[in-house]
């Protein structure tokens, strides 16, 4: 008895799709622990809004306060750093597990709605930083009260005609 094997083309199609899902999976969707480069990717953030203001916590343990630089320019927030090495340089040591990351990171966020500059608040507890970015006055949703006109009553008189 013999088999037929039919010959599917989309079978290979597919196992592409899963090679490529899987590469995208692994190099953007998983950020990397670490300061990776100049991009500060390995700089984990949340960012949600609310109907008075953005919020930002960013994710920097280790990090001193006066190594931060924050900045505003328009709708973007800046943020700069510095992370120094657990190791002074002319100590010499033989690594065992080195996953610590060190050296400068920057991260831009440009918010979709203007933002008031001048009230921006900070506070940083326990490797977290924590940034309040209030949206614009006129980029606040308003609440418009709507007043029903009152049915006006006609007099009549009673006796002329």
């Amino acid at each position: 008895m013999s088999m037929i094997m039919h010959n599917d083309p989309f079978r290979e199609v597919l196992s592409l799709r899963n090679a490529m899902n899987q590469l995208f999976e692994q190099s953007f969707v998983r950020p990397t622990w670490g300061f990776a480069g100049p991009q500060g990717a390995g700089v984990p953030m949340d960012v949600y809004e609310t109907e008075q203001s953005y919020q930002v916590k960013v994710l920097l343990p280790g990090v001193k306060p006066e190594d931060i630089d924050l900045s505003v320019q328009q709708n973007t927030l800046t943020l700069k750093g510095k992370v120094h090495p657990t190791v002074k340089p002319e100590q010499k040591v033989n690594w065992l597990v080195q996953e610590i990351g060190s050296g400068s990171f920057e991260r831009s966020l440009t918010f979709p709605k203007p933002i008031n500059a001048n009230g921006i608040e900070t506070s940083y507890e326990h490797g977290i930083l924590s940034i309040s970015v209030p949206v614009h006055e006129a980029s606040r949703p308003k609440k418009i009260s709507i007043t029903a006109d009152q049915p006006k009553q006609m007099t009549v008189e009673a006796g002329s005609r």
